[in-house]
């Protein structure tokens, strides 16, 4: 009788450290090998500072596959964009467990504001037919999904049966600056609307005229807001910071010293407007940060274990730092840098996304996410 408890005993501990060890090791997905170095730096320096748990890295092909082995099983988790966490709920059943926080406070990113010339006393957001856009750049979060999903939501932009969204801006605007609407990427058979380009200038040499980088002078947050500054164009769709990382002496290019920030407002979506210091009130959207993307029965234990890497690893002075890309030769690896902590989260992927950002997202349904 006592062998027989006795093996009883024996067997119940070997399930139970099988299934504790099943517990404590989580499997990330990385989509670069810059990530992947990082996530298996991370787990060495876990067993090295004996932090409870285990730390197993894979590859993925693109943030779709890392949601599909996420599905399967093949993995846990992953680090993921906002609109890849959409896409994360909707097609595949996933959830967050944790975000990052940039302020130490909540999981706001950045707002998505509408910038004006105050001297362009009649411009509405609800009366934009017609008029000249400035955008950061084609199919972005800042100078697409945000400004064209609250056009389309308010009925100002209908988009046709093959859910052309390039035709129905280029229909709708007098002309813009979208840099990368004519790339082959995003037009690969030529036919996107000429006037998603007319207010772009490309380099110093009229050369690489709506080109998705640098070399167009209009491209990017910065770009978007010289447009405006140049009057190139009547509005322009840029995160709230762009202006103060740009005025008052933070850029030395002459377009930014020639306007100050009185010289502008923000338009916002009831079709008034305000300074640009009360973004808070007056924006499109609210994008939130980064978040790690789980299966929704392993909220709590990822949530548990990047506790723990935390705790060992975010505010460290030396050694391994989990919210420092310095060494890996780009910024963000795993994590966003500005990072000051990851935040649970209590609720959904949706709560995450909040409903003005998650509402701009809908109106790209017709395009098909699965």
């Amino acid at each position: 009788m006592e062998q027989t408890a006795g093996r009883l005993l024996l067997a119940f501990l070997l399930v139970a450290v099988v299934s504790g060890a099943t517990i404590q090791s989580i499997t990330w997905c990385a989509v670069s090998e810059t990530e992947e170095q990082k996530c298996l730096d991370l787990a060495g320096n876990i067993t090295l500072r004996n932090v409870r748990g285990k730390l197993q890295c894979v590859r993925g092909q693109s943030a779709t596959d890392c949601m599909q082995r996420i599905k399967n099983g093949t993995a846990d988790a992953a680090s993921m964009y906002p609109d890849e966490i959409y896409t994360a709920g909707i097609c595949y059943g996933l959830d967050v467990a944790v975000g990052e926080s940039h302020n130490g406070i909540d999981g706001i990113n950045y707002y998505v504001v509408a910038l004006a010339r105050r001297s362009s006393g009649d411009l509405s957001l609800l009366e934009m037919h017609e008029r000249s856009s400035c955008h950061p750049g084609i199919r972005t979060t800042v100078g697409w999904t945000v400004p064209i999903g609250f056009l389309v939501n308010t009925s100002q932009i209908s988009v046709d049966e093959q859910c052309n969204f390039p035709h129905a801006v280029g229909d709708f605007f007098g002309y813009s600056c979208v840099p990368g609407a004519k790339d082959p990427e995003h037009d690969p058979k030529g036919n996107n609307p000429r006037n998603l380009c007319e207010a772009c200038i490309g380099d110093e040499n009229d050369r690489h005229i709506c080109a998705n980088n640098p070399r167009e002078r209009h491209y990017g947050e910065a770009g978007a807001l010289r447009c405006v500054a140049e009057n190139l164009g009547d509005v322009a769709f840029v995160k709230h910071t762009t202006v103060f990382d740009n005025l008052n002496g933070k850029n030395q290019e002459s377009w930014a010293l020639d306007i100050e920030m009185e010289d502008l407002k923000l338009l916002c979506p009831d079709g008034g407007e305000a300074p640009p210091s009360e973004h808070a009130r007056c924006h499109l959207a609210v994008v939130p940060a980064n978040a790690v993307v789980v299966r929704l029965e392993d909220k709590c234990r990822v949530y548990k274990f990047l506790e723990r890497v935390q705790n060992a690893f975010a505010n460290a002075t030396q050694g391994f730092s989990l919210f420092s890309s310095v060494g890996y030769g780009q910024p963000d690896v795993m994590f966003s840098d500005s990072t000051l902590k990851l935040m649970r989260v209590m609720g959904t992927y949706q709560s995450w996304l909040g409903h003005s950002y998650t509402t701009m997202l809908q109106a790209f349904e017709c395009e098909g996410l699965c």
